[in-house]
């Protein structure tokens, strides 16, 4: 099974806040372009710097592949 975090800067926008809030804030993916990966080895070393990566201000997700074949 393949470990990885996909990362990109997370754009805060203020033009929303709740006082003006006329609808919902709609999601935007960023252009694949933006997104960055990194292997890991295990889980655990992929919450411990996907954690660092959101300290630092990116958006990130640890995905995985299935190698479960019958």
């Amino acid at each position: 099974m393949n470990i990885w975090v996909e990362y990109f800067i997370r754009v805060e926008s203020i033009k929303n806040n709740q006082a003006q809030m006329r609808e919902n804030l709609k999601w935007d993916p960023p252009e694949s372009k933006e997104i960055q990966k990194r292997f890991c080895q295990t889980r655990e070393e992929a919450v411990t710097f996907a954690r660092s990566m959101e300290q630092k201000g990116y958006h990130t997700t640890i995905k995985t592949d299935s190698m479960n074949r019958f």
